[in-house]
């Protein structure tokens, strides 16, 4: 009776150690990869690429609105040294006119803006696309459970493969 009583407890922590370990177990088992994502993105031809075409509609943006900045400048100066000769009536109406001139600049400069953004993700998206392929291709083929993007975990321990040249030769680059 003392035996089958001792079995059963022995049983019960037995299965409660083994249910306490399982998921380190199953962690253990586990591949981790790392890769270092941004070193990949500037690396790529594609992504220099759309870096210049985006810091070449920079630049004529810039240039388009410092135009009309200057012609604002201009206009208020000439507002400026002229206004003790003008009736009320035309003073008011080159105030509003100056006015306007400011909305548009501001409006402009939204406009362009917001197309900068738009066009940054127009070439972004199909580069970031061709670079989680190439990533998802490797952790694949290796055989690997996650693979982390080595500028975001605090701590990256011996087990964890570093896949950045992998992931590199997988898209080409030298």
């Amino acid at each position: 009776n003392n035996f089958i009583w001792e079995y059963t407890i022995m049983k019960k922590i037995l299965f409660s150690l083994l249910l306490a370990l399982s998921p380190l177990m199953v962690f253990a088992q586990q591949k981790i990869a790392i890769v270092n994502s941004q070193v990949l993105l500037t690396a790529m031809p594609e992504s220099k690429d759309a870096q210049t075409r985006l810091q070449e509609l920079d630049k004529k943006y810039s240039k388009e609105l410092q135009t009309m900045q200057d012609e604002y400048t201009k206009k208020t100066e000439a507002f400026v040294n002229e206004q003790d000769k003008l009736s009320d009536a035309i003073k008011k109406s080159r105030q509003q006119e100056l006015v306007d001139m400011q909305n548009r600049i501001q409006q402009s400069a939204m406009v362009m803006q917001q197309d900068m953004q738009k066009q940054q993700e127009a070439l972004f998206t199909p580069i970031q696309q061709k670079l989680s392929d190439a990533i998802k291709k490797v952790g694949d083929a290796e055989g690997f459970t996650y693979v982390l993007d080595s500028s975001l975990t605090l701590y990256t321990g011996k087990d964890a493969q570093d896949i950045t040249n992998k992931v590199k030769a997988g898209l080409g680059i030298k």
